[in-house]
C-alpha cells in the first residue's frame, strides 16, 4: 500500500512539473506589431485626434452653404389705403448671397483646415506609434539584463563553491567565499533594480494600450539591427514628402493663400433678394381686383467703401501668408537637421554592435575562461577572476544595450521622415543576412557550456591532485 502511495506521488509531481514546464514554455511573448496596432486602434489621444479631423470635415459643407434666409412680419397699426383697399400686414423673405466665388473659396479654407487636423491626427499616432516602440525596446534590454544577471548569479555560484572547495584544502583563502558573496549579493541587487525598471516601462505601455496598468507584458520578442541601406539625401526626400508637421504647415500655407484671395474679394460687392407679399383688405371699390393681395421683388447691393478696413484685412492675410511660410521653412530645416543627425547616431550604433559582436565579447570570454583556468592552477587570484566576470556582464549589457539604442534611433528616424524606413529600403535593395541576438545569444550559452565542461574538468583534475 506504501508503495502504491509513494508510486502515486511520484507521478502526481511529474506531471506538475510538466505541466509548469508547459506553462512556462507556452508563455506568450510580446510582439512589436501586436502592440502598436493595439496601440492605434485602442489609444485615447489617438481617438481624440481622429475626432477632431472629423469634426473639422463637417465644417466644409457649412462653409460653402449660402447665408440662411430672412424672414421678416410686419403690421401696420395704421393702414394705407390704396386703390384697392388698406394694406393690413406685410411677409418679407431676404436671401443674401456673396460675390461671385467668394463661398468657394471660404470651402477651400475650410477643407485646408481638415487636411490640418488630418496632419495632426497622422502626427497623433506616430508619436504614440514611437512612444510604443521605444517602451518596448527598454523593455527588450531590461529583459536581457535580467536573463544575463540571472546567469551571472548562477556563475558566480558555481565559481563561490569552487573557491569553498579550494579554501576547505588549502588552496584559497576565506576572503575569496566573502567575496563570492557579496558578489552575489550585487547581483541580486540589480536583478531587483532591473525588475523594478521594467514594471515602471510595462506601466508606461499599458497605458499607451489603454489597459490597466497591471496588465502583465510577457518577455519581448527577439528583435535585430540590421544595417540600415538607404541614403541620407533619400531620408531628406521623403520627410519633405510625408513627414506629418511639414504637411500640416503645407496646408496652412494653402489656407492662408486662400484667405488673402477671399480678402481681396471683399473689395466687391454682396448682393441681396428680397421678396414682399402684402395683405390687402377689401376696399369700397366695385373694381374686380378689389382687396387683391400685391407682391413685389427687390435687389440690393452692399458698399464696400471704408477702403481702410478692406486694405487692413488684406495686409492682414499677407502677413499671415509670409508667417506661414517661414513656419514652414523653420520646419523644414529643424526636420533636415534632425534627420541628419538620428541618420548618424543610427550608424555609430551600428558599428557599436559590431565592435561588441566581433571584438569586445568573444576577447572577454576569452578572457573569462583564461581567469577561470588561472583560478585553478594557482596563477590568478579571486578578485581578477571577478573583474574578467565584471567585464562579460559589462559587456553583454552594452551589446544588448546598443540593439536596443539602435532600434529606437531609427524608431525616431522613422518618426521625422514619416515612413518605415527599413521596409522602405528593403524593397530598393536586399538586404543582408544579419545574426540575430537570439543566435548571438545561442552561441554564448554553447561557449558558457564549453567553460563550464572545461572548469568541471579542472575541478575534478584539482580534487584529484588535492587527493
Amino acid at each position: 500500500m506504501r508503495r502504491k502511495l509513494l508510486v502515486s506521488s511520484i507521478i502526481l509531481i511529474f506531471l506538475s512539473l510538466t505541466a509548469a514546464f508547459s506553462q512556462e514554455e507556452t508563455e506568450e511573448k510580446a510582439v512589436l506589431a501586436e502592440m502598436i496596432q493595439l496601440a492605434l486602434s485602442q489609444n485615447p489621444q489617438i481617438r481624440a485626434a481622429e475626432q477632431e479631423w472629423q469634426a473639422s470635415l463637417e465644417g466644409i459643407p457649412q462653409a460653402k452653404a449660402l447665408p440662411d434666409p430672412m424672414l421678416s412680419y410686419s403690421y401696420f397699426g395704421q393702414s394705407v389705403e390704396t386703390r384697392l383697399g388698406p394694406q393690413r400686414n406685410k411677409i418679407s423673405v431676404t436671401q443674401k448671397f456673396p460675390f461671385f466665388g467668394k463661398l468657394s473659396l471660404k470651402g477651400e479654407i475650410a477643407r485646408s483646415q481638415a487636411w490640418m487636423f488630418e496632419s495632426q491626427y497622422r502626427a497623433v499616432k506616430a508619436d504614440v506609434e514611437l512612444k510604443v516602440k521605444q517602451a518596448f525596446f527598454s523593455l527588450y534590454w531590461l529583459d536581457k539584463s535580467l536573463s544575463i544577471s540571472h546567469e551571472e548569479k548562477e556563475v558566480i555560484r558555481r565559481l563561490a563553491r569552487v573557491a569553498q572547495k579550494k579554501y576547505e584544502t588549502g588552496q584559497a583563502t576565506q576572503q575569496d567565499v566573502l567575496k563570492a558573496q557579496l558578489e552575489i549579493s550585487n547581483v541580486m541587487d540589480r536583478i531587483l533594480t532591473l525588475a523594478q525598471g521594467r514594471k515602471a516601462v510595462a506601466v508606461e505601455l499599458n497605458s499607451l494600450l489603454d489597459r490597466p496598468a497591471e496588465t502583465p507584458i510577457g518577455a519581448v520578442e527577439e528583435i535585430e539591427a540590421p544595417e540600415l541601406r538607404v541614403e541620407l539625401d533619400k531620408l531628406y526626400e521623403w520627410a519633405k514628402e510625408t513627414r506629418p508637421e511639414l504637411r500640416k504647415v503645407g496646408y496652412l500655407i494653402e489656407k492662408n493663400e486662400k484667405g488673402l484671395k477671399l480678402a481681396q474679394k471683399n473689395y466687391f460687392p454682396d448682393f441681396q433678394v428680397m421678396v414682399d407679399y402684402i395683405d390687402i383688405g377689401g376696399g369700397t371699390t366695385t373694381s374686380p381686383e378689389d382687396g387683391r393681395n400685391a407682391w413685389m421683388a427687390s435687389i440690393g447691393i452692399s458698399m464696400p467703401i471704408w477702403r481702410k478696413k478692406l486694405r487692413a484685412g488684406e495686409a492682414e492675410e499677407a502677413t499671415k501668408l509670409k508667417a506661414s511660410e517661414s513656419l514652414y521653412k523653420n520646419v523644414e530645416n529643424e526636420t533636415l537637421s534632425r534627420v541628419n543627425g538620428l541618420f548618424y547616431e543610427v550608424k555609430t550604433a551600428e558599428e557599436q554592435i559590431k565592435l561588441y559582436k566581433f571584438s569586445l565579447l568573444p576577447q572577454a570570454e576569452q578572457s573569462f575562461k583564461a581567469s577561470e583556468i588561472g583560478y585553478l592552477t594557482g596563477k590568478v587570484d579571486f578578485l581578477n577572476l571577478l573583474d574578467s566576470e565584471r567585464m562579460i556582464l559589462m559587456i553583454k549589457n552594452g551589446y544588448y544595450k546598443a540593439i536596443s539604442d539602435w532600434n529606437k534611433s531609427v524608431a525616431r528616424l522613422e518618426r521625422i521622415v514619416g515612413r518605415n524606413i527599413l521596409s522602405e529600403s528593403a524593397t530598393e535593395q536586399e538586404r543582408p543576412e544579419t545574426q540575430s541576438s537570439d543566435e548571438l545569444g545561442e552561441g554564448l550559452k554553447a561557449n558558457k557550456r564549453i567553460d563550464r565542461i572545461d572548469l568541471k574538468k579542472g575541478i575534478e583534475h584539482g580534487g584529484e591532485k588535492d587527493e
